[in-house]
């Protein structure tokens, strides 16, 4: 039994007839409609599907041969089979001749019959199937054809996109190649810009350069937006009707079909391609949109490889400015001269307008102006512009700025805080998006901020940013060993002349010492009348003293380091002071905390500079007073490791606030007799060995000096 069930059609004017081989035709499973006319029956076949027609070939109204002809008007697949009560050679030759598919003669025998239908059937589904294959076919056909034309489409973008490595000019090509794949009359490009926040047009056809300057999209919001932050690509056949997107869109498409693709990269979205208004104001397809994709997969890998270009263009730009730094460094010879060159090679890589230097005074806890350079047409006030260049630099003052746990890798956080500091300082200008904060610290600790900026609202990107960190941080190393072997040399040169000339000093000082001593005992009723000898002997023992600490001073010799506790130095130290302690009233305290306190220095040079620190403690005490030791572990202000600290305090007359910053100066002193080289040298030794000190002090209250030495758990 057939699976399907086929409609069979029997035409025959007599009555039982028809009901006879309906019956044994709708037992074998087919759907049979019969008819006594044969104009109804023609009507029934013009109107519906028929799979065979069974006719009598005599009829009243219109004969069988002339529903065949009627039938093969309609469908020539469908097969007649003409029956007759008065056969013929002739009529059996007019049939077949006109289409029929057999010829039977009545009476009919019922199993030649239903061989015959099922033949026909047969015969009918074989056309049908033929039928639609060749549909099948033909559409395969419409679809490879399209499908090439898209591959050619895409070979040649690919061809064309490959072609160049400039990012504007690829942008460019892709958006014009999309466009034609696509038959779109408006398109863009939008790429992610470095916080990957905002979306902004780099390229487009059929929009406003008004359109192109001013969109700023955030991603999530928008079509474009929307399509970034999913990561999914997005078909609109009306933006105009859509509920979500028309407000936003309507300005710049109007009413049209419009396609969004992400561009992506390892399935990280970098941007974002739409195409709008179709050729002949059609609906995109979703074969559009895939084949939208797939260039944009393409696009995508040309964006990235441009990209990658350009950072190994600019890798090779930093080196290339490295290399003409480290040349011309030896030339160099202010920090005014190093700046501008600075800013010279930067200009090469991205617009530089202007730039500011800034030094770090960690005492006061503020940003000192040291220098600047160029011009902006930022106004300073509303009548004009400014020329860096006249600025008086003592004028740009910033506020104390608490740096304490501050992380100066953080250039966006860096540049933020100077931005706003100096849009607050009524002698400088208020920078604009095109400004960049460069720290630069050396032994972990701030020493300098150099500022770039630029008279645009497009900021600096990340790269910008990253190539001036290791150019002006490279550059002021460079800088920093250079002045070092310049200043080491002249400190050779005068430790040279300085021990040539103590030495020479020494002479004519044991001379008069000696001179002073003969006297004393030739006239010794004069000393007992007069302070002559007692003033003279305390200026050769002070100039003695001077020569002395003149010759340690400018002969920094080569430590001889060894492992030593820390308390037994300072032990010996409050001996050796003992006597003074005592001739003042000072009470000696000392505390230190359980800890290993075994440091790796040279014990004459730290026990120099417990001395120093012990003696001017004492002498900051001429009525008495407490002098306390205290040890502890602890951060240093803007270092980020801890350190062995000992705090030596007293309760004398303190420090004005006007010399607390002088006091480390060399050849500072406020003493009558003193030689202003005594702190110094505590600087320079704890400088040597990797350590640092630190002062508070309140006048007329007290002191406290803390030095910092380098600790090992």
């Amino acid at each position: 039994m057939s699976a399907a069930k086929e409609k069979i059609v029997i035409i025959d004017d007599e009555k039982r007839m028809c009901e006879s081989l309906a019956a044994l035709l709708t037992s074998d499973g087919y759907e049979v409609e019969t008819f006594q006319s044969s104009p109804e029956a023609a009507e029934s076949i013009e109107k519906s599907r028929v799979d065979l027609v069974i006719t009598d070939i005599k009829m009243p109204e219109m004969d069988g041969l002339k529903l065949l002809e009627v039938v093969k008007k309609v469908d020539d697949g469908i097969p007649v089979i003409l029956m007759t009560g008065y056969g013929s050679l002739e009529s059996a030759i007019d049939a077949i001749s006109k289409g029929a598919y057999d010829y039977l003669l009545k009476p009919v025998e019922f199993a030649h019959f239903e061989l015959v239908v099922k033949r026909a059937i047969d015969k009918r589904r074989a056309e049908l199937s033929r039928l639609q294959l060749l549909e099948e076919l033909k559409i395969s056909n419409l679809i490879l054809n399209r499908r090439i034309g898209e591959l050619n489409a895409l070979y040649e973008a690919g061809k064309s996109i490959g072609s160049t490595a400039n990012l504007k000019e690829l942008l460019r090509q892709i958006v014009s190649l999309a466009s034609n794949v696509t038959e779109a009359q408006v398109g863009s490009i939008m790429l992610l810009d470095d916080s990957e926040k905002y979306l902004t047009i780099e390229a487009a056809i059929g929009l406003s350069q008004e359109i192109i300057d001013s969109t700023h999209l955030p991603v999530g919001t928008s079509i474009a937006g929307y399509v970034a932050g999913t990561g999914e690509p997005l078909i609109i056949d009306d933006v105009e009707k859509h509920d979500d997107f028309q407000r936003i869109n309507k300005e710049r498409y109007g009413a049209a079909s419009l396609l969004c693709t992400p561009l992506k990269i390892k399935n990280k979205v970098i941007g974002v391609i739409n195409m709008a208004n179709k050729d002949g104001e059609g609906m995109f397809t979703k074969d559009d949109l895939k084949l939208l994709s797939t260039f944009a997969s393409q696009a995508a890998i040309a964006v990235d490889d441009a990209n990658q270009f350009e950072k190994n263009r600019r890798r090779l730009v930093e080196f290339e400015i490295l290399h003409e730094i480290s040349a011309e460094l030896p030339k160099t010879n202010s920090l005014n001269d190093f700046r501008n060159m600075l800013t010279a090679k930067l200009v090469r890589v991205f617009p530089v307008a202007y730039s500011l230097w800034f030094h770090f005074d960690r005492d006061s806890h503020t940003l000192v102006p040291s220098g600047a350079s160029g011009e902006t047409d930022i106004p300073l006030t509303q009548s004009g512009s400014i020329d860096l260049r006249k600025i008086n630099r003592e004028l740009i003052t910033l506020p104390e700025i608490n740096l304490d746990e501050f992380d100066y890798s953080n250039i966006a956080a860096m540049s933020d805080l100077m931005a706003r500091k100096l849009a607050a300082n009524k002698h400088f200008p208020a920078p604009r998006e095109a400004f960049m904060a460069v720290p630069i610290v050396h032994h972990d600790e701030l020493a300098h901020v150099f500022c770039l900026g630029a008279d645009s609202d497009k900021a600096y990107s990340i790269d910008d940013i990253s190539l001036a960190q290791l150019v002006i941080s490279q550059a002021a190393v460079l800088f920093e060993k250079e002045q070092s072997l310049l200043n080491a040399t002249r400190l050779l040169t005068m430790g040279n002349m300085i021990s040539e000339i103590s030495h020479d000093l020494r002479k004519p000082l044991t001379s008069i010492k000696g001179g002073l001593q003969i006297i004393r005992k030739r006239l010794p009723e004069s000393e007992n009348n007069s302070e002559f000898f007692r003033t003279a002997e305390e200026e050769v023992h002070r100039m003695n003293e001077l020569v002395r600490e003149l010759v340690d001073f400018s002969n920094p010799t080569k430590y001889q380091t060894e492992k030593v506790d820390i308390r037994q130095i300072v032990k010996r130290a409050s001996e050796l002071v003992g006597p003074d302690l005592n001739k003042r009233n000072i009470e000696f305290k000392s505390d230190f905390a359980d800890e290993n306190w075994e440091a790796i220095v040279n014990r004459n040079q730290i026990m120099e500079a417990f001395l120093n620190m012990f003696i001017n403690a004492i002498d900051a005490m001429p009525d008495g007073g407490v002098l306390t030791i205290k040890g502890l572990v602890e951060k240093p202000e803007h270092k980020k490791e801890y350190y062995l600290a000992v705090r030596i305090s007293d309760t004398g007359v303190g420090i004005p606030k006007d010399n607390l910053f002088k006091i480390f100066q060399r050849y500072f002193t406020t003493k009558d007799s003193g030689t202003g080289l005594g702190l110094s040298v505590v600087e320079r030794i704890m400088s040597a060995h990797d350590g640092t000190l630190a002062v508070q002090s309140s006048e007329g209250q007290g002191t406290t000096f803390t030095l910092y030495f380098p600790y090992s758990s």
